[in-house]
């Protein structure tokens, strides 16, 4: 790029676009023209100024958006590097969502907005204790920050909004240096304020990659981009505009990536492993977009549209596919979609139902993950408050031989993980297309 073109997209990105006004009482000058001026008058702001405010980050976001996530990277790259103190120091908490900025810039903004959006609810909870919208925002926030605690690897956060519920994504890995990463996309159910167990079983994805041979640069992304349809009995997951309305996050947020790291995209593995829901959600987005994917997963699928003809117009080198045997919730958001498991749809399936000889546990329901440091013990509060001494032994053995597609120890999660390592140390144990006459082997 010409040094003259640079200079104006610098001054168009970070001048015009990146003082984006303000976000929860911070005032941001252009730069280098003045100082940075921050005044972080969190308290006294009222719930309908708040709201006023998140109004116009949105608007200036949404403007900001125009310029292209490539002009933004391009921009930072040209940058003198005298100018890059004056230009973070101007950055509103807002830019921690603007693509093409790196992630480690991205991560220090977000964490700012986040302690800012914190204050900002615990004082709606102080003024109304019964504002239930209020209550939900504050725990997520609380959950979001929880989860960005584990050191290692070093966790960032990728995106924050103000949403109601919030959304969010954290990196379990360093993004800027990432050689694989994987995308998680969450189904039906899971929202922000279970953002500490998402981002663990992003953790565990992790490990077990590492395990099959990953680099030692990757990021897992414990992805919560759109709202996704409420649990049964709701029947809201047979419903397409969850999913349709979701998709264009999923693109912006690959699209964004590939734009920062454009520099060496080319050697950079993406995947994008879902669930429930979120299958449905990343066939919409896949299928309408060439986003160099190499390999997708769909867990326990709640159905792919069938205006998607088959796993090749996903657009991924490969696509597998995975259901356990006692996974009874799956089926009910296929009656009028199509499962991925079938031989017609063309993904390749790996096993989930445990695999004696490699001593790994079978999935034993939908659950995406059902193990964590704050439920396997039978003297944590979750089991404790259950006053029945029989009743609580009872559910704590059930729970301890209960598993998810994403926790430690099962055939899922290791086929995961091979799925998504360019070069894995482990063969997938593949399995059967239901309703097929093959009889295509499991392989070790």
């Amino acid at each position: 790029m010409k040094k003259g073109r640079g200079a104006r997209i610098v001054r168009r990105t970070f001048g015009l676009g990146l003082a984006v006004g303000a976000v929860i009482g911070i005032a941001v000058f252009t730069p280098p023209h003045a100082a940075p001026v921050i005044t972080a008058a969190v308290a006294p702001l009222s719930q309908e100024g708040l709201g006023a405010i998140d109004a116009k980050v949105e608007a200036d976001l949404d403007r900001v958006q125009k310029v292209s996530p490539k002009e933004i990277a391009e921009a930072w790259a040209v940058a003198p590097a005298a100018d890059k103190p004056r230009i973070l120091a101007s950055l509103p908490p807002s830019a921690g969502n603007l693509d093409g900025l790196p992630y480690s810039i991205r991560d220090t903004l977000n964490r700012t907005a986040l302690a800012l959006r914190t204050t900002v609810a615990e004082e709606r909870v102080k003024k109304a204790p019964n504002d239930e919208a209020a209550k939900t925002s504050l725990a997520a926030f609380q959950a979001i920050a929880k989860s960005l605690k584990p050191a290692k690897p070093r966790r960032q956060l990728v995106t924050l909004t103000g949403d109601q519920p919030p959304l969010a994504a954290i990196s379990v890995g360093e993004l800027d240096k990432a050689t694989d990463v994987t995308w998680q996309v969450p189904g039906m159910g899971t929202y922000t304020t279970d953002m500490q167990l998402w981002s663990l079983a992003a953790q565990n994805l992790w490990a077990q990659q590492g395990a099959a041979g990953a680099p030692k640069h990757r990021a897992v992304i414990a992805w919560m981009g759109y709202r996704p349809p409420p649990p049964p009995p709701s029947i809201e997951a047979a419903r397409g505009e969850y999913a349709e309305q979701g998709a264009p996050n999923l693109v912006r947020d690959i699209t964004g990536f590939r734009a920062t790291r454009a520099n060496n995209i080319a050697g950079i593995a993406l995947n994008v492993v879902a669930h429930s829901y979120g299958t449905t959600l990343t066939a919409n987005a896949l299928a309408s977009n060439e986003l160099g994917v190499s390999s997708v997963v769909l867990l326990g699928s709640a159905g792919i549209e069938k205006t998607i003809g088959g796993a090749a117009e996903l657009n991924s080198r490969v696509v597998y596919a995975c259901e356990a045997a006692k996974d009874p919730q799956a089926r009910l958001g296929r009656f009028s979609r199509t499962d991925p498991r079938a031989p017609t749809f063309g993904a390749t399936l790996f096993g989930c139902d445990g695999d004696e000889r490699e001593k790994l546990k079978a999935v034993t329901g939908h659950a995406p993950i059902l193990h964590s440091a704050w439920n396997d013990k039978i003297e944590s509060s979750v089991w404790a408050k259950i006053a029945d001494v029989v009743d609580r032994v009872a559910r704590f053995v059930e729970h301890r031989e209960s598993f998810g597609y994403l926790d430690k120890g099962t055939e899922s999660l290791a086929n995961i993980a091979s799925a998504t390592v360019p070069e894995p140390s482990r063969a997938i144990s593949h399995e059967v297309s239901p309703g097929s006459t093959s009889t295509q082997p499991r392989t070790y």
